[in-house]
């Protein structure tokens, strides 16, 4: 057989498969979450994104729960341009290695309180190369303060926000319409579909969404939302 003949035999072979290995792609690409974070992998071009991180935490009672904070900020980050900006009976904030902590109670509202300590950090902005070690250095604070204040409840939320409408994580057909045609889009995954080697830990409402200019990750355990990120967000 000769080389132009092997050519036209392959190109009919190609020709053949094509359509059935594109509506299996397409089909996994709906269907599966694994899939579809990997073709994402492969195609992603993100760099800088800002990231918003709130954590709930439901308590008996407050009594020294502030100065346990700041115990446990001040070992962490001593040294490190760490500061109390705010000293406020119910809420503080503080400076800590290039961040900003906003910690504030409800306990004073009365009949409406929910004894819900909440903390916040935004406008946090996080490369591509940076990310892992940012979720693991915030892993190991929260999971220290959760020691300290031992909460009845908790929950963390990671809102991701990519610059310049760079979300790479928009489906097939939203791509094909054009973003400037979108007015909104949203698309959930349950984070025992990510992660699945949790996911006797992890409630059904627990979800990754995906919105037209940002990534929510929300569980009760940072290290699940860890876990999640860095398979969704870095393809890890």
């Amino acid at each position: 057989m000769s080389t132009i003949e092997m050519i036209i035999k392959i190109v009919k072979y190609v020709l053949i498969l094509a359509p059935s290995l594109f509506s299996t792609h397409t089909w996994l690409y709906m269907k599966s979450p694994k899939y579809y974070f990997f073709v994402v992998r492969m195609f992603s071009k993100w760099r800088d994104t800002n990231w918003s991180i709130y954590v709930n935490y439901e308590l008996d009672e407050l009594n020294d729960t502030y100065s346990k904070i700041e115990t446990v900020l001040k070992t962490r980050y001593e040294g490190k341009k760490y500061k109390r900006e705010v000293n406020m009976i119910n809420k503080k904030l503080y400076k800590c290695d290039g961040f900003n902590m906003l910690i504030k109670d409800d306990f004073g509202d009365g009949d409406y309180s929910s004894k819900s300590l909440y903390i916040s950090i935004t406008e946090l902005n996080v490369t591509l190369n940076t990310a892992e070690e940012k979720l693991r250095s915030f892993r190991e604070l929260f999971n220290e303060i959760h020691r300290t204040i031992n909460p009845r409840n908790s929950s963390y939320n990671l809102d991701v926000y990519f610059k310049n409408g760079r979300n790479p994580f928009y489906g097939l057909m939203v791509q094909r319409l054009g973003k400037d045609k979108v007015n909104h889009f949203e698309c959930h995954f349950p984070i025992s579909s990510i992660v699945p080697k949790a996911a006797d830990k992890i409630n059904d409402s627990h979800l990754l969404r995906i919105f037209k200019e940002k990534l929510t990750i929300n569980d009760s355990s940072f290290d699940i939302l860890e876990e999640t990120a860095k398979r969704a967000l870095l393809f890890k």
